[in-house]
């Protein structure tokens, strides 16, 4: 009787083995502040990877209370192996990093392909489904790529947050257990930036949220330098008029049967001087730069300034547009750059912005292989999806346009603040939700979002966060991840914060209300209504708030309500003396918390300290 028991035991455990191997494959990374894991890293690894192992190391300790050594020899026991090594487990080295996309990853577990059938029925019985547990592999096709592993596996597997700079949620596990692992990602776009103030001074939390643009930091330990990206106005800082124009004037726009070089000018892109000097002065700024990726070269920032001669107009007519005629000529010079510089790959890009935003007539022209163009929407309207907007035909045809011609070639420099108040709110959640799959579904490879570059705008952390995880996907949920961020970052008044979020959003949904980047604090958003609203849901939310740290959460996400409310209620030469003095109260109590959050502009180029003067004056 009882062989007849071991015998049905053994066909039980054998079928769980062979036909449903995932029903018991539980790998225990820790248990009660114990592990039998090491962390293996090769002994010759990047300080990315380095770092990579060593931060995982420090948070699985500090959420599980065990310790992970980091070795670089071959492990003696089970491991999580952070990147590739020579001493990888065979069942480990059939998987083809190489063939990964750049910054692309696995998180693969070994189990299947380690332990045979009476390996794991032995372990079965040994240790128990829980103790069977197999290596873990968390490597990418370049040290970026390993670097994601690692961030993204903490994230998706073991709940970590980082919300903000300062703000990182290590979840306690007092048992790790994790099923047999399968992933492999890559990011939608490869060019990832929110120009922000938050993110040039975050190099750690760039990395946490998988941002590679200009405006991260390049430390070594973090990724590096990776800027496939440089959308640089420079036609004068190329060739200064105070240097050229004097002599040969023929360099510069033709306007009106006069060559000019005042701002809202351009250079004559069919002298083939241009061409010589433009080249010049790129290669020697590549040169001078050996790690640089990309050359920026671009018009001024001007709505037109285009040459009109002969040969230039001749040139947009060939094209159908001005873009045409610069696209040639940013062709010729990458070609140049290339030449004097063979051993090195070197992009130029170019932006279809103000008067080239058009794109040339496709089939006529098209990037060469090292030239990227950054379309550039200023006009559009961000409350509403590029696709549907009423207001976004133009933008959206010139998308439309571009993806013909430079497709895999073609970035866009999308705007996500109000640079002309900068805490003023800016709800285009829907429209990046929107646009992000659309973006990629037509061409785009690169994502720079210029949001608040000089300060702390309209709720920066959360901004980023979410924008990072659109970047990386964009398929996802919008408002999941939202109510992800204010629920871990505000705590229990996460729902205010949400639900402040959707009152804005709710507003921008009736007719005739939109969004642009120049916005005055009157905007139709901004409606007494929805004002109120906000007003009292962070009235209530503050009454939930569970530390002092989320209190002062809310009071910064508030002062875009209470910016908006001083300069809707700015006294007039009108007002009564009462009016003005009560006026004054509330905007030295505001002043006093720009102060303490640090908010040093409240509007592109103009100091807090400016704007505070020029209300002051105001309620005198």
């Amino acid at each position: 009787m009882l062989r007849t028991v071991r015998i049905g035991i053994l066909i039980a455990a054998l079928a769980l083995c062979v036909q449903a191997p995932g029903a018991f494959a539980r790998t225990t990374l820790a248990s009660h502040g114990r592990t039998r894991y090491v962390i293996a890293v090769d002994p010759a690894a990047s300080p990315t990877v380095s770092h990579a192992a060593q931060e995982l190391a420090a948070d699985l300790n500090q959420m599980t209370g065990a310790t992970f050594p980091v070795v670089t020899t071959k492990p003696k026991g089970r491991a999580i192996y952070v990147g590739s090594a020579p001493f990888l487990p065979q069942s480990l080295q059939n998987i083809q990093l190489a063939a990964l996309p750049a910054e692309g990853f696995v998180i693969q577990s070994d189990r299947r392909n380690a332990i045979g059938i009476w390996a794991r029925i032995k372990r079965l019985f040994r240790f128990g489904a829980q103790s069977a547990g197999s290596n873990l592999l968390l490597a990418g096709n370049d040290d970026r790529g390993t670097m994601y592993a690692v961030y993204t596996f903490l994230e998706n597997n073991l709940g970590v947050r980082w919300y903000a700079p300062d703000a990182t949620v290590l979840p306690r596990h007092d048992t790790v257990t994790l099923p047999d692992l399968h992933d492999q990602e890559a990011p939608a776009f490869d060019y990832r930036d929110t120009d922000e103030h938050i993110v040039s001074t975050s190099a750690a939390w760039d990395a946490h949220l998988k941002l590679d643009g200009t405006s991260v930091p390049d430390n070594e330990d973090t990724g590096g330098v990776n800027r496939l990206f440089n959308g640089a106005e420079n036609f004068y800082q190329l060739m200064p008029p105070s240097k050229y124009f004097a002599t040969h004037p023929e360099y510069y726009s033709l306007i009106n049967g006069q060559r000019r070089s005042a701002g809202d000018s351009q250079l004559c892109l069919t002298n083939p001087d241009v061409l010589k000097i433009v080249t010049a002065a790129l290669v020697a700024e590549a040169k001078a730069n050996p790690k640089e990726l990309v050359l920026g070269l671009s018009p001024n920032d001007a709505g037109d300034g285009s040459c009109q001669c002969d040969n230039c107009k001749a040139s947009d007519a060939k094209y159908g547009a001005p873009s045409g005629t610069l696209l040639h000529f940013v062709n010729e010079v990458a070609a140049g750059v290339q030449a004097a510089l063979p051993g090195r790959k070197i992009w130029v890009e170019t932006l279809a912005y103000q008067y080239t935003q058009k794109a040339p007539n496709p089939g006529t022209i098209a990037p060469a292989s090292n030239v990227l163009v950054c379309l550039a929407p200023i006009f559009a309207d961000d409350g509403h999806p590029l696709a549907t907007g009423t207001q976004n035909q133009k933008s959206n045809q010139a998308l439309l346009a571009w993806s013909k011609v430079a497709p895999g070639h073609l970035q866009v420099w999308h705007y996500v603040t109000n640079f002309a108040n900068y805490l003023q709110p800016y709800p285009d959640w829907d429209e990046l939700a929107a646009d992000m799959p659309y973006y990629l579904a037509n061409g785009v490879s690169g994502m720079f979002c210029e949001g608040d570059y000089n300060s702390e705008g309209d709720l920066l952390p959360m901004r980023t966060w979410v924008m990072a995880h659109l970047f990386w996907n964009p398929h996802q949920d919008v408002w999941k991840l939202i109510k992800d961020y204010t629920d871990g970052y505000y705590g229990a008044a996460g729902p205010d914060v949400y639900q402040y979020l959707k009152t804005l959003d709710n507003r921008l949904q009736q007719p005739g209300v939109n969004l642009h980047l120049y916005d005055p604090p009157t905007a139709g958003y901004l409606d007494a209504a929805t004002l109120k609203t906000a007003d009292q849901l962070f009235d209530h939310a503050l009454t939930v708030a569970t530390t002092p740290e989320i209190k002062d959460r809310l009071e910064r996400a508030r002062l875009g309500l209470r910016y908006v409310e001083l300069m809707q209620t700015a006294p007039t030469a009108n007002s009564a003396a009462d009016e003005k003095a009560a006026y004054r109260d509330r905007l030295a109590r505001f002043v006093d918390d720009l102060h303490r959050f640090n908010i040093t502009y409240t509007s592109e180029g103009r100091p807090t300290a400016d704007w505070v003067a020029a209300m002051q004056k105001r309620a005198e």
